[in-house]
């Protein structure tokens, strides 16, 4: 009897234990290295000073300008604060559809940019494909060759497209919404409207759209919340859902994570206020405008939503932090002095590689800050963080984090070209900020070390079709270029990052090499009921961005290789012999 109640009470020993573990995984986990914590202590008084938490979580506008037109903006920008409560409300609602979703589609295709794909493509690398769900696919480019890929690869018939547009009006899944409509109509599909879903905020001409075409469900997201903020409502929520992930759960942790960060919550636990302490004050008060992100594969597309949620908030005025995302530790190379560190930690097993590279950066005196996450579920709480952070660090920044002053530059010399009967896409182009430092008619690639001064980054800007084959010589070119520069370099596709990165680009420190690589499609795809196809549509965003850059007095290198007879990987060799 004894040995009975001894091995009774051992088991409910071990299981308070172990739900004492399990409960202490369900908020984030934050550490830094000592270095890191004095630039804290040094950014906490100022955030004390500006009574920051309080007039956070009372929405108060005076954080981030003084102008009373601009606050009344910021007010009606804040509704991502809480939206985990508005969207736990309905919740029941997000999952009934889903599950009925379920039983008439194999496919999820997310048609949207920026804010309305970015967070559903993380949803989607984390948790993979669900059993008995749809495969979710994001489709956030006007690249010919991969529109027609997703089409290879779904039954129209028995796919749910999800068009995802605050405004109701973006050119590009609007284009893709009216290419993928016909689709559906030829595979012999009756009312085609029942294959398609919207997410868009109330009045917008893509919530009339729904209502017109007779859409399976139309979802009307709350007007106070900003594409990069929207992770946690109806636009994250909605895709996460069909495709089988819990977000009742996914909700709940966020919610738990908020109430670590709230007014009376203790600072040492409040991993918002702490990282955005970090990022803004290695900028001010250090003048370390590099945010390297040592990010594990499992988790790489974070890296592309964190891209837009920091370029677009903290990219601006002239200043701003920016983010270079890495997912492969490279110990031989020497990180110039104006880098700072945060490292993801995913459920711990594939971080050893990028946790020896912490140590190592942390021995050469580096500030490191890490931030742990032990399951799945919690990458809403890490979108609430993150949102936190970044708007704390702007508050330090003196930037308003909720406007875009010079991002529509870029759509305006789109428009200009599409509107071309014949646009002259020329093989190169020098932008008149390069031109002293390269010659005019002629670029090989090791011209471009010379112009490089301290404190520069490299984009590549890729417009090429984004294959296996192509993503690993853009990754070589890439390692290239940094090993033989010494400077940063990013890895960006278009068109999908002029909704993330193209604020920073033009409107943040002028400290910005770019190289816009652009070919010329396999194929072609039309645009239903447009004068363009999707190739010409494709060149003009191009184009039009390299005409934005030059505009902004960025020094900009356009290459465009026309003859398609060889493969764009080969092109890209050829390329990468000249650096």
């Amino acid at each position: 009897m004894k040995s009975k109640i001894l091995y009774l009470l051992t088991v409910l020993f071990i299981f308070s234990l172990t739900g004492c573990s399990s409960a202490g995984k369900k908020t984030l986990s934050m550490a830094y290295n000592a270095p890191a914590k004095r630039v804290i202590e040094t950014g906490l008084p100022v955030l004390e000073e500006y009574q920051f938490n309080r007039k956070f979580w009372e929405k108060d506008p005076s954080l981030w300008s003084a102008d009373a037109k601009t606050q009344e903006s910021i007010r009606d920008s804040l509704g991502w604060q809480s939206v985990y409560d508005w969207t736990l409300e309905r919740v029941d609602e997000i999952t009934a559809f889903a599950n009925a979703a379920k039983q008439d589609f194999d496919h999820c295709v997310v048609m949207g940019m920026g804010g309305s794909s970015l967070a559903p493509d993380v949803f989607r690398q984390v948790f993979g494909k669900q059993e008995g769900y749809p495969e979710l696919m994001i489709l956030d480019t006007t690249n010919p060759d991969s529109i027609a890929a997703v089409r290879a690869q779904i039954n129209p018939a028995r796919t749910l497209f999800i068009f995802a547009s605050k405004s109701g009006g973006t050119q590009e899944p609007a284009s893709q919404f009216a290419y993928f409509y016909r689709e559906v109509e030829q595979s012999g599909v009756v009312r085609a409207g029942k294959n398609f879903v919207a997410i868009t905020d109330e009045g917008t001409p893509l919530a009339k759209l729904g209502e017109e075409k007779h859409f399976r469900k139309v979802f009307i997201n709350r007007s106070d919340i900003g594409g990069r903020f929207s992770a946690l409502s109806y636009f994250g929520m909605v895709p996460a859902a069909v495709m089988g992930v819990d977000v009742k759960q996914v909700l709940a942790l966020a919610q738990a994570e908020a109430k670590k960060m709230g007014v009376s919550a203790p600072v040492d636990k409040n991993i918002g206020l702490n990282l955005g302490v970090y990022m803004g004050t290695e900028v001010t008060a250090f003048n370390r405008s590099k945010m390297t992100l040592l990010l594990p594969e499992k988790i790489s597309a974070l890296g592309a939503w964190l891209e837009q949620l920091l370029s677009e908030s903290a990219g601006k005025n002239g200043t701003g932090i920016v983010p270079v995302i890495e997912t492969v530790a490279d110990s031989g190379f020497v990180y110039p002095k104006d880098h700072f560190f945060v490292r993801m930690d995913y459920l711990g097993a594939d971080n050893v590689l990028l946790e020896q590279e912490e140590n190592r950066l942390g021995a050469q005196g580096f500030d490191t800050f890490t931030i742990s996450m032990a399951r799945p579920e919690q990458i809403g709480a890490l979108f609430l963080v993150w949102e936190i952070a970044t708007v704390a660090s702007c508050a330090q920044l003196h930037l308003n984090p909720f406007d875009n002053p010079d991002s529509s530059l870029s759509k305006k010399f789109t428009k200009q070209i599409l509107a071309q009967k014949k646009p002259v896409l020329p093989s190169l182009r020098i932008s008149r900020a390069l031109q002293p430092g390269l010659p005019k008619d002629s670029f090989v690639g090791k011209n471009l070390y010379p112009v490089l001064q301290e404190g520069d980054y490299v984009a590549i800007l890729s417009y090429l079709n984004p294959t296996a084959e192509v993503k690993n010589q853009l990754n070589v070119l890439r390692q290239k270029i940094r090993q033989k520069t010494g400077h940063p370099v990013m890895l960006e596709y278009g068109p999908r990052y002029l909704h993330s990165m193209n604020q920073l680009y033009k409107g943040g420190e002028n400290r910005g090499v770019f190289l816009v690589l652009v070919s010329n499609p396999l194929q072609d795809v039309p645009v239903p009921q447009e004068a363009y196809t999707f190739k010409q549509l494709m060149h003009a965003q191009a184009l039009g961005d390299f005409q934005a850059l030059d505009e902004k007095d960025r020094r900009a290198v356009w290459i465009y290789w026309e003859d398609n007879s060889l493969p764009e990987e080969t092109r890209l060799k050829e390329l990468i012999d000249t650096f």
